[in-house]
């Protein structure tokens, strides 16, 4: 059980990276231009891009909840094959930290960099439900950010499509 709960991590924290990439690599011409012709999915993956603080905000909590689970679920299985704790939380670390690196993180964010349309119009739906559950915390999450940003004197430019 633990094993799929393991797989079942690292193909979210996949969906996560490359959505992120996906978003970012999409051209906007390109957009603006299915959006005027009337494609489907593209008002939708516009609406996401036009709060692009609200989507990272989305991706990136999304992605650490499944990455500290992966990393949980990952310690408590390499503890139950090896039976010295000390040893599986540094076996688990490396195997954990080697396998989001390859397989949520490298191999999917080079797939959305080469197809960013395919990706970002694929997962418009889910992220936009998984930003309405995360809502709350994204609210609180946005909420502090903008504090440190006003703290920090940082400007806040206009978002743009």
């Amino acid at each position: 059980m633990k094993l799929i709960l393991l797989f079942i991590c690292l193909i979210l924290s996949a969906f996560f990276s490359s959505s992120e990439t996906a978003f970012i690599a999409l051209p906007r011409a390109r957009l603006l231009h299915l959006v005027n012709t009337g494609h489907p999915k593209a008002n939708l993956v516009s609406r996401l891009i036009q709060r692009p603080e609200r989507l990272l905000a989305t991706v990136l909590l999304g992605n650490n909840l499944v990455n500290t689970a992966a990393a949980a679920v990952g310690t408590a299985l390499a503890i139950n094959l090896i039976g010295n704790d000390t040893a599986a939380v540094f076996v688990s670390t490396f195997g954990v930290t080697f396998l989001l690196l390859v397989f949520s993180e490298a191999l999917p964010k080079s797939i959305a960099w080469n197809r960013p349309q395919q990706v970002a119009f694929a997962y418009s739906r889910p992220l936009v439900v998984l930003e309405w559950v995360l809502s709350p915390a994204i609210f609180l999450i946005q909420g502090i950010t903008s504090l440190f940003i006003k703290v920090l004197g940082v400007r806040h430019p206009a978002s743009q499509v």
